[in-house]
């Protein structure tokens, strides 16, 4: 059975690797199309032994971008947020989807603006906001980030979060990937890969090497000495890492525990999980839940009488904070953030990023989970930004 698994996880590797290659190599508009599941072959990999399973070259993200760069077609300086700018082709790119001809507007609209990180994700918001079925166009829009000549990690961030929403988990994974090459100091860039596994074994059918994966990225950063910005950064690793036990003794898999016996608390399946976290460093960010009941669980008022917890409030780093409840009520929960502000506020996407996770339990011992992201309006200290219903 270990051999076995083992051959599974070789063979997925090698696949993935092939796969994120095939992507970012081949020329833009492509690229674009291919990470987004268009029925076009991918290319051969290039020549030489494929790389690591998760690692995508730098050069990968530094592809040709679609006519509004430099000679060599790659952008060269890459446009600082405006505040306010976005309001102006926002109301244009929302009219043209009303009344349609929206890919021909945006590629107008791209020619004023393709310099901009925050004109494709403000854009590729909206196109997906409007409709679901949006999800291929927006993601090609979004997926312009990568092409620019930068390594901005916070901008990085944004685009995984949005491809998961987007429901592109393979590239989704990629982009997380790189992110965690790049800034190997932040035990969120394995936290948000731990997590996007998790999304993947529940939304796309179970797959264990992507499962053992998670479980590996979340046993890292209970294993590593943190900044202390991350202090406590451990407690919500070890609840995803107890959730992870559930799923895998729902497939069948043992003996999992990576951690010492000390570390794990018996039967402690939870109700309800709502993991709150951000795509910008030192900033604040406070979690809300408003129980059925009307009782608002936050870091002033952080137990409740239904056995609602929520986790320490993180004043820096990306966060998370985490809501836990064993055996919820039934009836809605309502997720909310309070955002404080943040001492590191992104210059090229204009706006923090929350990252929300509920994962709540299904009668037959099922879990589901559910996944958002949404840009902190500067003008609003508190949004709504998800309902849970527990049914009766």
């Amino acid at each position: 059975e270990p051999q076995q698994y083992q051959q599974q996880q070789q063979q997925h590797q090698q696949q993935q690797s092939y796969e994120v290659m095939a992507c970012m190599a081949a020329p833009a508009p492509a690229a674009c199309f291919m990470a987004c599941g268009a029925a076009a072959p991918p290319p051969a990999p290039p020549g030489g032994p494929p790389p690591a399973a998760g690692f995508v070259p730098p050069e990968r993200f530094s592809r040709v971008s679609h006519g509004f760069g430099g000679a060599d077609g790659v952008v060269k300086n890459c446009e600082t947020y405006v505040a306010g700018k976005e309001q102006d082709y926002l109301k244009v790119l929302e009219d043209a989807l009303r009344s349609g001809g929206v890919e021909d507007v945006y590629v107008r609209l791209r020619k004023e603006h393709g310099s901009s990180p925050s004109f494709f994700l403000y854009s590729a918001s909206l196109v997906l906001n409007h409709s679901s079925e949006n999800a291929v166009l927006a993601s090609r829009i979004c997926s312009n980030c990568l092409e620019m000549d930068v390594q901005d990690v916070q901008m990085m961030r944004s685009v995984g979060y949005f491809l998961l929403k987007a429901d592109r988990m393979e590239f989704a994974l990629a982009v997380f990937d790189r992110v965690r090459a790049l800034a190997p100091a932040e035990p969120q860039s394995f936290l948000d890969g731990a997590l996007a596994r998790t999304l993947r074994c529940l939304r796309g059918g179970f797959q264990e090497v992507a499962f053992r994966e998670a479980i590996e990225l979340a046993t890292t950063v209970m294993n590593n000495h943190w900044a202390d910005r991350f202090a406590e950064i451990e407690w919500p690793a070890l609840v995803l890492l107890h959730l992870l036990m559930d799923i895998g003794a729902q497939q069948g898999l043992k003996d999992l525990w990576p951690l010492e016996d000390k570390f794990m608390t018996p039967d402690f399946a939870l109700g309800l999980v709502v993991w709150l976290g951000w795509d910008t460093d030192h900033t604040d960010i406070d979690l809300h839940v408003v129980e059925p009941s009307g009782n608002e669980i936050c870091y002033q008022n952080k137990h409740s009488a239904i056995g609602g917890h929520i986790s320490r409030d993180f004043t820096q780093g990306y966060g998370p904070e985490v809501y836990v409840l064993k055996t919820p009520p039934s009836g809605t929960y309502t997720v909310k953030a309070r955002y404080y502000g943040s001492h590191q506020q992104s210059t090229l996407t204009g706006a923090t990023s929350a990252v929300i996770w509920a994962l709540r339990s299904t009668a037959g011992g099922g879990a589901e989970l559910q996944f958002d992201t949404v840009r902190m309006d500067r003008n609003k200290q508190m949004m709504e930004v998800m309902k849970v219903v527990v049914p009766a």
